[in-house]
């Protein structure tokens, strides 16, 4: 029997004015935050605090 591979839920935070989903996942190249609303996110160190204080200040809609 082989072991199942799981991959990491998210970390997932909602930006404050418009809803739009911050998401925090863990890559090949480290962690990596991406914005439904503005369509920004890089990989970076620290990308869990980034996501979260984007969350706060991003005011564009998300497109769907």
């Amino acid at each position: 029997m082989t072991k199942q591979q799981t991959t990491p839920k998210p970390t997932e935070f909602r930006a404050v004015q418009t809803g739009a989903r911050v998401t925090v996942t863990e890559g090949t190249e480290g962690p990596r935050w991406d914005c439904s609303g503005c369509g920004h996110g890089r990989a970076e160190a620290g990308a869990l605090e980034v996501a979260e204080a984007h969350a706060e200040h991003c005011a564009v809609l998300p497109l769907s």
